[in-house]
């Protein structure tokens, strides 16, 4: 005889479902990690059996588990434990972080730094070779800006990579000079890093592993359940299946694989969906231009302030965008392109266009990743070819200070939560940790005030309501995956992912949702977190 008593039983609590069928409920059962009854006490209580646990949750608030649908995952745990943090307030305490983690260095390896911002130092610019050779002159120092697509080294690992002042600009990258002696002054844009990648220290299976167990606690304590790693590599698939089988993975995961690995899994026979509900094939990821907060997206008009007529970056040309593009939409796979500036959102979407004219394809989702600058006819074409936005949600409250870089009228466009909706994109929630914070009520603070740390107020037009941005971070997220049956709001047949909030997320003056505390973060009806 089947056993019809749930698992878990919630009473009594402020559910928020984002299912538009019953917004709000006051219980819930769980069983077998899914939703098995959702509505009031009543409704729940005939599964109660003598081994289910109930939980009562009178005067706190339940939200479905927040997706975070572009953020670098794995490597950033790895990062954590590789590299010295350089999230200082000035360029000596960079320094100092440094010359710690050179003395446990050893003669012939490399210093790596990451999250360097150059905008949040007293000194307010980037680091230079100069700065890095006060550090050390032997070892070579490789430190990453916060955003990426800016890097810095020092002289020896500038030796090392084969450029001098004689080198040339390689192919969607740019060599950092001084604007007075014309030399290399160190700093690394976009492609030009690529002479690096072979010479930086590999990430061994026990750093990845340690990274994991890292990341995964750090994501569960702030309500994420669900994440879309934003490039996962072949060493790092190997990692998350390992974290599956036991127990440290214990977030779900939805890996866009770099596009290198993309012959493979094609070969191999697998395509974007392959998977289980916690660990999954996404689509393929590349990257089209620069950063926001680096200040090397590909715009249509200069940079405020820049001293010449500073566009950007073009890290991929059109011919390759319509050529990987074409190669990885007719095998199948979703595609997941970095386009933040609106000339490379513009040529994402003409590569997107013709591919599926030439290959019709019922609802590919593919992905615009950032997706940052946008304009009407953009957002026409995106609703045509049923295009996915992933826009930066912590940047307008975290990185206030660089939006000067793009002027009002730029900003009224800007991570367009508003306009996403109103012309009917589906967007999500997203972070880009670590280019961005990665705590989801910061994100949708941000989304709802449009105000920075400071208290500035940016782009005030694309403001959204505290109930569109719990939909744009949970049942949004979802859809971007092609999840939106199994998870992202709480209803009955779903994967039981939720949040346990203290105060109610709808309710509270939206200046203080990121302070809201995260009681308990449950995934497939089992705690993952909790205070």
């Amino acid at each position: 005889m089947s056993d019809y008593t749930a698992d878990l039983i919630v009473i009594n609590a402020n559910i928020h479902t984002v299912d538009s069928k019953a917004p709000h409920a006051q219980s819930f059962a769980v069983k077998n990690g899914r939703f098995v009854s959702v509505g009031t006490n009543s409704d729940t209580q005939m599964l109660s059996g003598p081994n289910t646990e109930i939980l009562d949750l009178t005067g706190y608030t339940v939200v479905p588990g927040f997706i975070d649908a572009h953020i670098h995952v794995l490597s950033s745990g790895s990062r954590h434990v590789m590299a010295a943090d350089c999230d200082l307030r000035s360029i000596s305490d960079v320094q100092e972080a440094l010359k710690r983690r050179s003395e446990k260095t050893e003669s012939g390896n490399w210093v790596q730094g990451f999250k360097y911002d150059d905008t949040k130092t007293e000194e307010n610019r980037f680091l230079t070779t100069s700065d890095l050779d006060k550090v050390s002159t032997e070892l070579p120092i490789f430190v990453s800006h916060r955003a990426g697509h800016v890097y810095y080294a020092n002289s020896k690992a500038l030796s090392l990579a084969g450029y001098t002042d004689d080198s040339s600009d390689p192919h969607g990258g740019k060599l950092g000079r001084d604007p007075n002696t014309g030399k290399l002054n160190g700093v690394i844009y976009e492609r030009a890093v690529e002479a690096f990648r072979e010479l930086l220290p590999t990430v061994d299976a026990e750093d990845r592993r340690r990274g994991l167990k890292l990341i995964n606690g750090m994501l569960s304590e702030v309500g994420l359940t669900s994440v879309h790693d934003a490039s996962v590599s072949n060493d790092e698939f190997v990692t998350y299946q390992e974290g599956l089988e036991n127990g440290d993975l214990e977030l779900r995961v939805y890996m866009l694989m770099a596009k290198a690995h993309f012959p493979a899994l094609r070969d191999a026979g697998i395509r974007t969906g392959f998977g289980n509900d916690h660990l999954r094939v996404g689509g393929i990821k590349m990257v089209s231009d620069g950063a926001i907060a680096a200040r090397t997206a590909y715009l249509s008009e200069p940079y405020i302030g820049s001293d010449h007529d500073d566009c950007g970056i073009q890290a991929m040309s059109p011919e390759e965008i319509n050529e990987s593009v074409r190669e990885i939409h007719s095998e199948g796979f979703q595609v997941c392109i970095h386009a933040n500036g609106d000339l490379a959102i513009s040529m994402v979407l003409d590569a997107y266009e013709k591919v599926l004219k030439e290959f019709p394809r019922s609802n590919p989702r593919h992905r615009i990743e950032h997706c940052t600058l946008v304009n009407p006819e953009i957002l026409t074409r995106m609703n045509r070819t049923g295009t996915i936005a992933t826009p930066f949600c912590t940047y307008v409250y975290y990185h206030g200070e660089k939006m000067q870089f793009y002027g009002d009228e730029r900003l009224e466009w800007m991570f367009a939560q508003k306009s996403f909706m109103e012309y009917g994109v589906m967007s999500t929630g997203a972070t880009d940790y670590p280019p961005g914070p990665y705590e989801p009520l910061l994100g949708i603070q941000s989304c709802v005030t449009r105000t920075d740390i400071n208290g500035t107020l940016w782009g005030p037009s694309q403001k959204i309501s505290a109930k569109d941005a719990l939909r744009i971070y949970t049942l949004n997220g979802a859809y971007a995956s092609f999840e939106e049956s199994q998870k992202g709001s709480i209803e009955p047949g779903k994967l039981a992912d939720f949040v346990v909030l203290e105060e109610d997320i709808l309710d509270v003056d939206p200046f203080s949702i990121k302070d809201i505390k995260v009681l308990k973060t449950v995934v497939g009806g089992k705690p993952i977190y909790e205070i």
